[in-house]
């Protein structure tokens, strides 16, 4: 008795069994009967009936000897016999094409070598139509479906076996599951015959196109994946080959840093290591790949271990790193392997000397090559002294100190690359011995832009000793007993406030005080300036994320102004100006809710709602709207000519407010600064460019005012706002249709 899988319909089971007991001259004969009684059952067939011959045609295409009649019932007619109801088959390609092969053989034999041309072109027909119908239903199973078959590519169009074709355009289409399907693409490189740089450069140009911030996740979780499969080399490559946006993602790089840690730490496979190694190879500036890995190895280095798996990563980071370029990272890899090469003796390791031989000839082109070796044997030496009996003496290390200083302090590049180095890779023991050299390095300002660059360092030892040490420098002159006689400028002001021999008055402004003013300005250009300085780091970042960057420097200059006030005026005398700045982000997304799925425009509004009271009776409250957006960049060093903004969202600005603003975030261009200009400006800009949803960075930059002396002069001067109650109603609303950032400014003067 037949199982239920190798059962026909009872419909269809008569024509079957009179088939497949023909011999080939009589099923030649009769196949356009047979053709039309089919087609005809396959009018009124149910489903269930369908999926039955489904799995009898499975069944019997599967395995068994079958009659020529069966194999050509089957095959010439699997596109009406085979529906994609249930999971994509395995193999189903080359299943159907070993069938074929033995279909062919079996005409021969028989005789029938003539009609075998147009049968098979029939039956390569109808597997082209099962193949598409699968696909289109499970494009995600095309490995699967098509496992095991050569192939070729000619830029467009998959060929299996010379004639099935499958058109790539159509099997990705435009849904964002495309990450998978690209994925698929990719495991048939090795199959293919011909055409493998063109698919790879399809794959790729398709990548770029994908929504980054949508499947970003979504990638993170594959690559990572396929780093810890071990013997997924080969197809890690192919994964950051086709994925360049990749190299950008500094969460990626950290996540890749904090596994390798943990890997060297607890003995993890080789082939994992080797992967995440090569993985933080991959990243690009500003995301630092190779301090990643570096700080991987400084993190998980022992005296007390095996550091075979440390030699790897150390061997990675040497076929990277330029040290021309990066001395300070060179300099941590001498020390590195210096530790390496003291526990290669001790264990007896052969190539002790040799490696550690290679490693300095790395370096020896370098002018302070020198240098940079005698430190890190003289670190290698002291360094394990503090946690053990043998901790040297005060003198020994105020000497030591002093010889370090003098032979890095000269040359700027030696000092770059001993900070880092010390406030790195010095332990906690001797964390007060690496703050005081590095104090004693710090000589320029560029010394202590530096300094202030390593706050954002992937080591937490870092930043933290930065902290510590950024903390002294800014506290350290104020500790110091001030002079009766003023020496400096600052004095000479203060002595002048407190002698009455300097009046108030002057100002720009209904301050009517020049100073304030001046100290104002220059208060909020130090903001401007640094956050422009440091937009190339951060422009790949959304609007929200810079505006809140731009907004909390602001609000720390805002606490800081009253200590500076009191630096002008005399013991006891009362400030004259109070100034208060808060923000908050009605963007926020609130646990638990769901996410509109309807995007905002690009950029990102905000209210600056201003309060001022002067003498306490005299009161003004007004609101101003500005629309923040961001330059964007084209390439290595190149920066976009227009700036994007929609002429509706301008449009949206002055139907609410005559007193709009637009602000532009911008990376240094003449100065370091960020672009004012008045709503109704830039909408003629726009009007004059015949543009919808640019506007020329050439012209926004001929007509824009500073952002600080907007705030000074503009903003606090009250030469602008809207005190309508509806304006400052929907201002402070902090509902969906109002602004994303709402900016509050309070303003408190002294009857003076």
């Amino acid at each position: 008795m037949l199982s239920r899988d190798d059962t026909w319909p009872e419909s269809i089971q008569a024509l079957y069994e009179q088939v497949a007991g023909s011999t080939p001259e009589a099923v030649l004969a009769s196949r356009p009967q047979w053709t039309e009684q089919l087609a005809e059952w396959v009018r009124g067939a149910t489903l269930d009936e369908r999926e039955t011959a489904q799995a009898a045609t499975w069944s019997r295409l599967d395995s068994g000897d079958r009659s020529p009649g069966e194999l050509l019932f089957l095959l010439a007619h699997c596109g009406e016999l085979l529906w994609p109801y249930s999971e994509a088959p395995r193999e189903l390609l080359q299943r159907l094409l070993a069938r074929q092969e033995q279909l062919v053989q079996a005409m021969k034999a028989e005789g029938q070598g003539e009609a075998v041309e147009p049968l098979v072109r029939q039956v390569e027909a109808e597997s082209s139509k099962v193949l598409a119908r699968y696909l289109k239903r499970h494009p995600e199973e095309l490995v699967t479906l098509v496992s095991g078959v050569r192939c070729t590519f000619d830029g467009k169009v998959l060929r299996f076996n010379d004639t099935l074709e499958v058109d790539l355009k159509l099997l990705l289409g435009t849904e964002r599951r495309v990450v998978g399907r690209l994925d698929q693409l990719r495991a048939l490189l090795p199959y293919l015959r011909e055409g493998r740089d063109k698919l790879v450069g399809f794959i790729r140009e398709r990548a770029a196109k994908l929504p980054w911030r949508e499947c970003r996740d979504i990638l993170e979780e594959k690559l990572f994946q396929l780093v810890a499969t071990p013997g997924a080399r080969s197809e890690l490559r192919g994964f950051l080959g086709s994925y360049a946006q990749g190299k950008g993602e500094a969460r990626w790089c950290t996540r890749a840093s904090l596994l390798l840690a943990r890997n060297l730490e607890e003995g993890g496979a080789l082939e994992v290591i080797e992967n995440l190694s090569e993985l933080l190879a991959y990243f690009e500036a500003p995301v630092e790949g190779l301090r990643g890995a570096l700080q991987a190895l400084v993190a998980s280095i022992h005296e007390d271990r095996e550091l075979e798996r440390h030699r790897l990563v150390a061997d990675k980071c040497w076929e990277h790193l330029k040290p021309g370029k990066e001395p300070g990272l060179a300099l941590v890899l001498l020390w590195l392997e210096e530790r390496i090469f003291r526990v290669a003796l001790r264990q007896g390791v052969e190539d002790a000397f040799e490696r550690r031989n290679r490693a300095r000839e790395k370096v020896r082109e370098l002018p302070v090559a020198e240098t940079l070796c005698w430190l890190s044997e003289e670190c290698a030496d002291l360094w394990p002294r503090f946690e053990s009996e043998r901790r040297p003496g005060a003198d020994e290390l105020s000497a030591w100190r002093q010889e370090v200083t003098r032979r890095f302090v000269r040359k700027p590049v030696l000092r770059k690359a001993a900070i880092e180095f010390f406030l790195w890779c010095a332990p906690d023991a001797a964390a007060s011995e690496a703050e005081l050299l590095t104090l004693s390095l710090v000589k320029t300002g560029t010394d202590r832009r530096q300094l202030r660059r390593l706050g954002e360092h992937p080591s937490t030892r870092v930043r933290f000793r930065v902290r510590a040490i950024n903390a002294w420098l800014a506290a350290g002159p104020e500790s110091t007993p001030e002079p009766r006689t003023p020496a400096t400028l600052t004095g000479a002001l203060r002595h002048l406030r407190a002698s009455g021999a300097m009046t108030l008055g002057g100002g720009r402004t209904w301050l009517r005080d020049r100073d304030l003013e001046e100290l104002l300005l220059g208060a909020f250009s130090r903001v401007e300036r640094d956050f422009s300085a440091r937009y190339p780091e951060h422009f790949r970042e959304d609007e929200a994320r810079l505006v809140t960057r731009l907004l909390e420097d602001l609000k720390h200059e805002f606490e800081s102004i009253r200590s500076d006030l009191s630096i002008l005026l005399s013991q006891g005398q009362p400030v004259p100006l109070e100034l208060d700045l808060r923000y908050r982000s009605t963007r926020t997304p609130v646990e638990g809710e769901p996410v509109p799925e309807s995007a905002r425009p690009a950029g990102v509004e905000l209210a600056f709602v201003l309060k001022v009271e002067v003498d306490g009776f005299l009161t003004t409250k007004r609101a101003v709207l500005v629309q923040a957006t961001k330059l964007e960049r084209r390439g290595e060093g190149q920066w976009a000519p227009n700036l994007r903004l929609g002429r509706e969202q301008v449009d949206g600005l002055l139907g609410q407010s005559e007193c709009s603003f637009c602000l532009f975030l911008v990376p240094p261009s003449l100065r370091a600064e960020c672009w004012m200009v008045p709503a109704r400006l830039v909408r003629g800009l726009m009007d004059a460019q015949g543009s919808l949803s640019t506007v020329s960075r050439e012209g926004a930059q001929r007509v824009a005012r500073s952002l600080a002396q907007w705030m000074t002069y503009d903003l606090l001067g009250l030469w602008t706002g809207d005190d309508r109650p509806a304006v400052l109603e929907r201002a402070e609303s902090g509902t969906a249709q109002g602004p994303d950032f709402v900016v509050e400014i309070s303003v408190r003067k002294t009857g003076r």
